[in-house]
């Protein structure tokens, strides 16, 4: 992480897990990174799913959900690792 996102502070690393967009039903509500198109991403909180859509809250107060059609891939996060 290279500025503060929500809980998640500078310097932390946060490992994911690659999940197909069929198995987003047990992602719910858990913090990931989806590829956009033009090589960007969509970084937060998974709130939804309809049909080959996904939507992604970003961290943060005010921010507004993110639809992703059709993602190659699902980054969920595993484990966040912070220095002392």
């Amino acid at each position: 992480i290279d500025y503060p996102h929500g809980e998640y502070r500078p310097g932390d690393q946060l490992w994911l897990r690659e999940i197909s967009l069929e198995d987003t039903a047990r992602a719910v509500n858990r913090d990931v990174l989806v590829p956009r198109r033009n090589g960007r991403y969509a970084f937060g909180r998974l709130i939804d799913r309809s049909g080959d859509k996904i939507g992604v809250l970003p961290p943060g107060h005010g921010e507004k959900q993110q639809v992703v059609e059709n993602p190659a891939w699902i980054g969920v996060a595993e484990m966040l690792v912070r220095k002392l």
